[in-house]
């Protein structure tokens, strides 16, 4: 696929990674996370000696069709945006009793 030259432009001003630190349940940055496409990574970073159940879901989308990973005490994860990605998550509690009403952020995306 062809890109125009403001499209490469765009893409070439985007980070190629991003981090989230988690504190006390709460990320930051909490907003909008954008990074290059195919292949960007945004890492999720424990600072807190609690894990974690982040939930990731398609904006368009509820929160309860989303996916959850696991992000142990004091460690990171990473997830791998492609093009046009956009996904909105949580940071909840291990045995799901506070996921739908976590501390929240995104989106992340492309």
């Amino acid at each position: 696929m062809a890109m125009t030259g403001t499209t490469k432009a765009e893409e070439s001003t985007l980070p190629e990674s991003a981090t989230i630190t988690i504190h006390d349940q709460q990320p930051d940055p909490c907003g909008e996370v954008e990074v290059t496409p195919y292949g960007g990574r945004v890492h999720f970073q424990n600072g807190d000696d609690k894990e974690y159940r982040l939930r990731f879901w398609k904006t368009e989308r509820d929160a309860t069709d989303g996916i959850d990973i696991l992000l142990p005490a004091g460690a990171r994860v990473t997830v791998v945006i492609n093009k046009d990605d956009v996904f909105s998550y949580s940071v909840g509690d291990i045995d799901g009793s506070k996921v739908a009403s976590g501390k929240g952020g995104g989106p992340i995306k492309n």
